[in-house]
């Protein structure tokens, strides 16, 4: 009869996990449940893994770790290949079995009518947002199988090791913004204390804005994770003064106008495309693309990005409202109005039409331009979003930060309107479960502060030559919208919105002047699943072990005897590979390893290296072998069983050594293990047998074994036979036959018996007259003929030629020894 064990699985799954639902059944019969039942809140249906704790243990995490390749034409739902361009980032290229992040960037659908519908299409409110269809933010792992030339196959969760969502990068149109994804290594560490700041390059357009990392084991948060400003660009701030031409007439009022009117403000960059001119946050630069349907400029938000302000003045673009603030889970506020029109057209809020989630996050969108005709360098510019940061762990600790702030907008504008503020960033914390986190992390994704309008002015100074205005109000940027944090945990997290900038007013120092704050963001639980493949927490192997014997009894000689043992090792399909996996069985005692036989690798299992064990290895190790989710193998040798084991039933474990992904050193190493305990499966049961051993010797006179010295007729010789049972059962029937060495005569009544303790009752003593043999050793007579000798004790018998001790009632158990002693005398 053969069955499975239940194992021990190792340090890495060592962590107090709750079972819910069918967990709690499972719980019930197999120790090992709760350490597969993760919290529900992070429960995933996925069954791809990636190569959990690839990139290594102990890892002191700072700077850029990513690499960030972008997408190139579409990647369809259900495709298992996706085409990239250049990298950028850390500049490690993909591997097989390294960890994904397929994410769309920008893609949603605006309506570009010049009304209040602008973006979302609905009327009467406020022309912001975005039209379905709307993919950015939609996201998801996968596992890298194979990267060559600019063709990454993969293997995703949708069912059919396919990618669950489309994907698609393509260049502006007239009625489309500019749609882009970005495929994104995730480093998977096996363990990892971020130290310094761990940071993503800007998005650029194309690439980058986001951190991503997957730990197997523990993260310690004792730094920080900074995004903030490396999302969504804001809208370029331009020094324009009208006189260009287009397509159409411009009015006060317009939601939209392309770039070549040189009026209005720039919009910021979002989920819905990227204006002509953007900031990065360090300087302005044209894209060479009207990138939004209908034009770049004027107070209609795309989608979460914020509009540039309308000027109201057609001609000379000298007005100059305010930007209004980018926005993601907050909506972004409106820029402030114009300066002697005091018109209400200021740039609208980014908004996002569709609440991000667990399975959609966005960066935070730009802030828009406010307008502007006089001043220099990067003024009335829009600030920028904040980036994503994703964080997987097995177990998260330490008190450090994690921020995607949106950026605080350019606040030394003088006589133009301010920039909106950067709308705040997304962070997604997930682990097994809530209990996994024991930090005091300060989350923070706030929505960037609008830029001030006229920041210098002040009642009575002096501007240039002439004196200020008194009441020289232009339109302060708004506040950006704050950002989406998720946490397992749903811990609170800043997600406030931007405070709105100011401008000067007769008789005190500031006013908001139309503008207004970015909205609050959202902070709330991890309650659905991680779209893709598993995190490494999840994907760590998960090895039975399991051992049989196909001698489940054997009799045991006085040479021995052998048993044949199986161990089969498997890993539970959809896991990471169990590298270095060595097999040793810690046999039991008086086992020894004697040979192997069959080695059956199942499931793509390999084995890199051979090393097997010594005959007569006591604890025999075979090393080693790589087994994927799903692979096994199954093993088969020999072990010699000693004369001398005892009767009984015998069991031992089989132990199951690999390198541990959530490892902590180079060598971490865990183990999963066959309980000897839990089955009959290799149970061997051994008949002993028993094994005498005599060992007769001359014990009188003291020289009587000394070569050299001739023994003289007359002398007494005393042979002693002592006799131990070295066999491992009861020596039955036992009887010393010994016969007395010619040339000499017995002396008679001289026989005695020592049982030296072990309790061995005396034997029956008679004697014989028959013939010596000759034999070596001596056979005894047969059939035994008694003779009696008749002489008295002490007088010698010279017919007496055999001893015989007869044991037969009393059964010599293993290990017990007794000493028979007689005495002779040399004729």
């Amino acid at each position: 009869m053969t069955s499975a064990r239940t194992i021990s699985m190792g340090t890495y799954l060592r962590r107090p996990l709750a079972a819910r639902g069918a967990c709690s059944a499972l719980a019930a019969t197999l120790s090992v449940a709760l350490m597969l039942c993760f919290a529900a809140q992070a429960t995933q249906a996925q069954t791809v893994c990636a190569t959990a704790g690839n990139d290594g243990p102990n890892a002191a995490l700072s700077g850029i770790v990513n690499t960030y390749y972008p997408g190139v034409g579409t990647a369809a739902a259900g495709a298992n290949t996706i085409s990239v361009g250049a990298p950028t980032g850390a500049g490690t290229t993909i591997s097989p079995g390294d960890l994904l992040l397929v994410i769309q960037m920008q893609d949603a659908a605006l309506n570009t009518s010049n009304s209040g519908a602008y973006g979302d299409g609905v009327a009467g409110t406020p022309g912001s947002g975005a039209i379905a269809p709307i993919t950015a933010g939609l996201y998801e792992y996968v596992a890298a199988v194979s990267f060559t030339g600019a063709t990454i196959t993969i293997r995703g969760a949708n069912g059919a090791n396919r990618l669950i969502n489309t994907y698609t990068s393509a260049a502006a149109t007239a009625t489309h913004g500019q749609q882009t994804f970005q495929v994104i290594r995730v480093p998977q560490y096996s363990s990892a204390t971020v130290t310094g700041t761990l940071t993503a390059p800007a998005w650029n357009g194309a690439t980058g804005g986001v951190v991503a990392i997957d730990v197997a084991g523990a993260l310690t948060l004792s730094g920080a994770v900074n995004v903030d400003g490396k999302g969504f660009r804001g809208g370029g701030g331009l020094g324009t003064a009208g006189g260009g031409t287009g397509t159409g007439t411009p009015t006060a009022t317009d939601y939209l106008l392309p770039s070549s009117f040189n009026l209005n403000g720039q919009k910021g960059e979002g989920i819905a495309g990227t204006p002509r001119y953007v900031y990065d946050g360090t300087s302005v630069s044209d894209t060479g693309v009207e990138g939004y349907p209908g034009g770049s400029t004027g107070r209609g938000a795309p989608g979460n990005a914020g509009g540039g302000g309308t000027d109201g003045s057609t001609t000379v673009n000298e007005e100059n409202s305010g930007g209004g603030g980018g926005g993601n889970a907050g909506t972004g506020g409106i820029g402030g109005l114009t300066w002697r029109s005091r018109l209400n057209i200021g740039g609208f809020g980014g908004l996002m039409s569709v609440a991000p989630a667990a399975t959609r996050v966005v960066m935070g969108g730009g802030g828009g331009a406010g307008s502007r005709n006089n001043s220099s360098t990067i003024a009335a510019s829009g600030a920028v979003g904040g980036g994503i940061v994703m964080l997987r762990a097995a177990t998260l600790s330490g008190a450090g930060t994690v921020t995607a702030n949106g950026a605080d907008a350019y606040n030394l504008t003088l006589n133009d309107g301010g920039g909106g503020g950067g709308g705040g960033g997304s962070i997604i914390v997930s682990l097994p479960g809530a209990v996994n986190y024991t930090g005091a992390l300060s989350l923070n994704a706030r929505g960037g502060r609008g830029g001030d309008a006229w920041a210098l002015q002040a009642v009575g100074t002096i501007c240039g030559s002439a004196p200020c205005d008194t009441d020289n109000r232009h339109g302060p940027g708004g506040g950006g919208g704050g950002g989406y944090v998720a946490t397992i945990w749903g811990g609170a997290a800043n997600v406030a919105g931007g405070t709105n900038g100011t401008t000067t007013n007769a008789g005190a120092p500031t006013n908001v002047y139309g503008a207004t704050p970015g909205t609050a963001g959202t902070s709330t639980t991890l309650a659905a699943a991680i779209p893709g493949a598993s995190s490494g927490a999840q994907c760590v192997p998960l090895l039975t072990v399991t051992k049989t014997t196909s001698t489940p009894t054997v009799r045991n000689t006085p040479t021995g005897v052998t048993a044949t043992y199986t161990i089969n090792i498997a890993n539970a399909a959809n896991r990471s590979a169990a590298t270095g996996v060595a097999l040793s069985d810690n046999l039991p005692a008086l086992f020894t390893y004697a040979a192997t036989g069959t080695i059956t690798l199942g499931g793509s299992a390999t084995r890199p290296t051979v090393t097997t064990p010594a005959v007569g290895d006591a604890v025999p190790v075979w090393s080693s072998f790589t087994i994927p989710g799903g692979g096994s193998v199954a093993l088969t040798f020999t072990v010699d069983i000693a004369f001398n084991v005892a009767s009984g039933t015998y069991q031992n474990p089989a132990t199951a050594t690999y390198l541990d992904p959530a490892r902590t050193t180079v060598s971490g190493t865990t183990t999963a293990s066959y309980n000897s305990a839990s089955s009959t499966g290799e149970d061997v049961t051994v008949t002993g047998a028993p094994k005498i051993v005599l060992d007769k010797t001359c014990t009188s006179p003291a020289n009587c074994l000394d070569p050299t010295a001739r023994q003289v007729p007359g002398t007494e010789l005393t042979y002693s036979i002592t006799f131990t049972n070295q066999g491992g059962a009861n020596a039955v029937n036992f009887i010393i036959y010994d016969m007395i060495p010619a040339s000499t005569v017995f002396k008679v009544g001289s026989v005695t018996y020592n049982a030296n303790g072990s309790g061995i009752p005396a034997p029956t003593i008679d004697y014989s007259q028959q013939a010596r043999s000759g034999a070596t050793p001596p056979a005894p007579p047969a059939p035994w003929i008694t003779y009696a000798p008749p002489g008295a004790a002490g007088t010698f018998d010279a017919t007496v030629n055999w001893v015989r001790y007869n044991f037969n009632a009393n059964p010599i158990a293993p290990g017990k020894s007794a000493t028979v002693t007689l005495i002779v005398r040399i004729q």
